[in-house]
């Protein structure tokens, strides 16, 4: 540590004291001098509470130095504060849980060399995953969907060497997207992130574009060996795409790959011939696609070991992301998760417990990079919308009537959902959503507070809750409320192996959800901060204060855990029957 800050210290001594040719003992009479800079380093770091307690400690490391009588003294109370740290700091537990997280789910569930002899579609991977930037001919990659995400995806596999052929039905939509990957290209040569011929070369000879898959002659969509789906969320419109994309790609080893975030994979695969279900699979993007490093895989009953594997070797090898192999089911991993979250947090707006600015703000404190509503203007709140809609849940605008698969006396709040049918409020994209944006202040980023939402909140079901009832007393109460049955929903989805390990969700936080790494992901953190017993007991509790949701009726797992007395990836790490057979053994006793 005081080796990195050291240089640091020494340049801006020498610039303080005009003398370039102090030495490390003459700087050590003039400690004042290197408490004063070590004070204005302290400064541009994250906050001791906020994950800076190792930088911070850095800065500690090098006071000691000069405040000490000679270097053998600076080096051992040097030693002292990296061994205090290593053996009891939670922050340095969490970011070295972190660490081995990443890396573990990235593991292949197969080898490719252990398949290529054997597998029909060898030539596929051989060209998926050789050096693009090495070759003359560049393997062709498809995007369907020529939006936000689509035009995200297309410039991640662009960077990586390939050809990609972009195809939407608009040819307005299209040429939106040629200029978002244009202006995002051109933003790279700026920040020298790659350079103007090469740019040139990619957006020239890389990049091409089609309003017709099934036309041959105009584009070479039809040579794609992997295509990914990038159209908006409805069942129809994605079958419909796949039908069409078996009859326009001519390799029938082609990876078709779909992009949804929350759609069932079986029943997008099912619109293809059989022969064809076992090179489809999901392929979830985070947006913006181009700059966020996580990629969910998602298997299908039908998608093939070596598809998977496929898939997991391109991901990290070539775009150079982080890919986390998860099962099919709704939401799959992150966003099936993050579902009674955001659901919550309009609970506890429309209860009156707290402002959307007060339940970011409680988010951000806990460390999250966003609060929900912040997050939900980014992503677009009527993307939310049609996901609720396409389940049968939301109002019918004409009739006002709740949708089919909503229950009597299902828990449910229409708040999100009228944002966007009566207000228009998608989010960020237009300018408003929970937050006002103005594109001269923060490039249209920056969340302002808005009167017509503040308003449309306070006289919503004014007569709903009693205000007496509202139990909503700090950011504690908010995090728990919206937190708490996140993590409840991770150990149902371990529970039912969508998840390979709790570490698997951990990164699929740290990386898709703004998670802050010093607490080391959901899972992590309640199984080091939280505990498991009042995590229980905390679940129990909502369940009878809040009827009509599954989202506080504790995981089966979370139970088992609690009465073994065991923490979850405990459970995992010394395995899930050893486990079990211990505890049956010791129950008898």
């Amino acid at each position: 540590w005081a080796l990195f800050f050291l240089p640091i210290v020494k340049k801006q001594l020498s610039i303080q004291t005009k003398n370039n040719a102090h030495n490390c003992n003459s700087i050590q009479k003039n400690t004042s001098l290197v408490d004063t800079i070590c004070n204005q380093v302290a400064k541009t770091l994250p906050p001791i509470e906020k994950g800076g307690k190792a930088s911070h400690a850095a800065i500690d490391a090098v006071r000691a130095f000069y405040h000490s009588d000679n270097i053998q003294q600076g080096l051992q109370k040097e030693a002292d504060i990296f061994w205090n740290l290593l053996l009891n700091s939670h922050q340095g537990r969490a970011l070295r849980h972190a660490f081995f997280a990443q890396r573990n789910a990235q593991k292949a569930i197969i080898e490719i060399p252990k398949f290529t002899t054997t597998f029909t579609s060898t030539s596929i991977a051989q060209a998926l995953l050789s050096n693009q930037s090495t070759s003359s001919t560049p393997t062709h990659i498809g995007v369907v969907g020529a939006g936000t995400m689509g035009s995200g995806i297309a410039i991640s596999f662009l960077r990586a060497g390939y050809h990609v052929t972009i195809a939407d039905n608009s040819q307005k939509g299209l040429q939106r997207g040629i200029q978002l990957i244009t202006k995002t290209l051109q933003s790279d040569i700026i920040k020298k992130r790659i350079s103007k011929p090469r740019a040139n070369h990619i957006l020239k000879y890389n990049l091409s574009h089609t309003t017709d898959m099934l036309n041959k002659e105009t584009s070479p969509f039809h040579k794609s060996l992997l295509v990914v789906e990038a159209a908006f969320e409805n069942m129809q419109v994605k079958q419909s795409i796949f039908q069409t994309l078996h009859k326009a790609i001519t390799n029938p080893h082609a990876l078709l790959l779909t992009n949804t975030s929350t759609l069932n994979i079986d029943t997008i695969a099912s619109a293809l011939p059989s022969q064809r279900r076992h090179y489809c699979a999901g392929m979830h993007f985070f947006s913006p696609a181009h700059v966020m490093k996580l990629v969910e895989i998602v298997k299908s009953s039908q998608s093939s070991p070596q598809t998977i594997a496929i898939i997991q070797q391109l991901t990290s090898k070539r775009l150079k992301k982080i890919g986390v192999t998860v099962g099919n089911c709704d939401g799959f991993v992150g966003n099936r998760m993050l579902f009674p979250y955001t659901a919550e947090a309009t609970f506890v707006l429309e209860e009156g417990g707290a402002s959307v600015q007060q339940i970011d703000d409680a988010i951000k404190s806990f460390g999250m990079a966003l609060g929900p509503f912040t997050m939900s203007d980014l992503a677009g709140n009527d993307i939310g919308y049609l996901v609720r809609k396409e389940r049968g849940l939301t109002k019918d605008p004409v009739t006002d009537q709740p949708g089919p698969n909503r229950q009597p006396n299902m828990r449910y709040c229409d708040l999100s959902d009228d944002l966007v049918v009566k207000l228009k409020r998608v989010g960020q994209k237009a300018l408003k959503g929970w937050y006002n944006y103005d594109p001269n202040i923060g490039r249209g980023r920056k969340p302002i507070f808005s009167k017509e939402v503040q308003q449309f909140v306070s006289t919503y079901n004014p007569n709903k809750y009693d205000p007496s009832t509202n139990l909503i007393t700090d950011d504690k109460d908010i995090v728990e409320r919206l937190l708490f049955p996140l993590v409840n929903e991770g150990f149902k989805i371990l529970d039912e192996d969508i998840a390979r390990q709790p570490s698997d969700i951990d990164v699929i936080y740290l990386y898709g959800y703004g998670w802050p790494s010093w607490r080391g992901g959901p899972m992590f953190w309640v199984d080091h901060e939280v505990g498991l017993d009042y995590l229980l007991r905390k679940l129990n509790e909502f369940m009878h204060r809040f009827p009509g949701t599954d989202i506080f009726v504790p995981s089966k797992l979370l139970k088992k855990c609690v009465d073994m007395g065991v923490g979850i990836q405990q459970y995992y790490d010394e395995g899930r029957q050893l486990m079990e057979k211990k505890n049956h053994s010791a129950s008898k006793l």
